[in-house]
């Protein structure tokens, strides 16, 4: 990939929200995981601060998604109201064929951070592979719960800290590309 292919994965990459219903192919998903742990880390961080963990099917990934916004409706932080949990037709994994947890090692002060820059590596691969991805953060109260970590067989000792959906997009958002920043030079 040259620096314009790459540039145009990171400035074309929007949130899907529709997927088309085919999965996506072991051989792919294995390929974007491992495109993702190439994401930058620190060497206090050694060589494993996560886990990635996968769940496929659609239909699966609905009925958890229904248990996901309940949890979330029903378990909201003192003093903090969630509108999305009660919102008609908010989909938690938008029917999306794939699902990838990133599980931050417990107790390990960067495996969270080394956790999200490894799912934002996974966007711009899915993008450059034209496949669709999202970042979403609904399932995490759930996904974190002790009872639903063990249901899934998530990895102890770690936690889910980022989740990011996978399929081939049934749509193109045109997106609202970012100013320039402002920058400050010192």
């Amino acid at each position: 990939m040259n620096g314009n292919t790459i540039l145009a994965a990171i400035h074309g990459r929007r949130s899907i929200r529709v997927y088309r219903p085919e999965p996506v192919g072991r051989a792919v998903l294995e390929e974007l995981l491992f495109a993702a742990v190439q994401a930058p880390t620190p060497p206090v961080s050694g060589s494993s601060p996560w886990r990635l963990c996968v769940i496929e099917g659609a239909a699966r990934l609905a009925a958890f998604g229904v248990r996901a916004k309940e949890y979330a409706r029903i378990h909201q932080p003192p003093g903090q109201h969630w509108e999305w949990t009660e919102r008609p037709g908010f989909e938690v994994f938008w029917n999306a064929p794939a699902a990838v947890i990133f599980c931050a090692r417990s107790g390990h002060p960067e495996a969270a951070f080394d956790c999200c820059r490894a799912a934002q590596t996974l966007l711009i691969a899915a993008q450059g592979m034209g496949l669709g991805s999202c970042w979403v953060g609904a399932p995490l109260p759930w996904l974190t719960s002790p009872a639903v970590a063990d249901e899934l067989g998530l990895p102890g000792g770690h936690e889910a800290s980022a989740v990011v959906l996978i399929g081939y997009p049934a749509e193109q958002p045109d997106g609202q590309p970012r100013p320039r920043p402002d920058v400050q030079w010192c």
